[in-house]
């Protein structure tokens, strides 16, 4: 390392054009994203719910996010049951937010331990809202395994994906 670059130092960051000397993070002995590997064995065609690929924990709530980052399911830690009613449902999942001493520290796509989970909840007739979980304790990625069971064929993803499963992306007004 050398004293003559700062970009060596610990800590800084270079962007085009600058370099910025980061604060030590208070957090930084938690991981700021944790790994699950989901491995699911089943057979094919499978109409499912939507997969919840990430899963950001507080004290008291577990807010399950889409592969759209949106909250699709918000479960009480204490009951282990789903708030079917909860207000953060269908709301999008900005990053994360922590204000202390004239700082904020914000971070994107995901929260991370130690900040508030904020999100973006759309309202008629109105600009977007933003709302803010409790202190973030856990965030984990959820990285999905699939084993389909076809009987011994070979089969494609298209041949797979493809059974009873209609597409996400939006139509081409073209194509017709």
């Amino acid at each position: 390392m050398s004293a003559d670059n700062p970009s060596e130092r610990p800590g800084a960051t270079t962007l085009p054009g600058k370099t910025l000397t980061g604060e030590r993070d208070r957090f930084e002995n938690l991981p700021a994203v944790e790994v699950e590997l989901v491995h699911e064995v089943r057979r094919p065609p499978h109409v499912e719910r939507p997969w919840a690929m990430l899963e950001v924990w507080t004290q008291n709530r577990v807010y399950a996010i889409d592969v759209n980052m949106r909250c699709i399911e918000v479960i009480d830690i204490a009951t282990k049951k789903p708030l079917a009613d909860h207000g953060l449902i269908g709301a999008r999942l900005l990053g994360g937010q922590h204000v202390e001493e004239g700082h904020t520290f914000l971070s994107h796509p995901y929260p991370r331990p130690g900040t508030e989970a904020v999100f973006e909840q759309a309202r008629p007739s109105e600009a977007s809202m933003f709302s803010h979980s409790s202190t973030v304790t856990r965030v984990v990625l959820r990285l999905r395994q699939l084993t389909i069971l076809t009987g011994g064929e070979k089969q494609s993803w298209d041949q797979i994906a493809s059974a009873g499963r209609k597409t996400t992306l939006p139509q081409d007004p073209s194509v017709g």
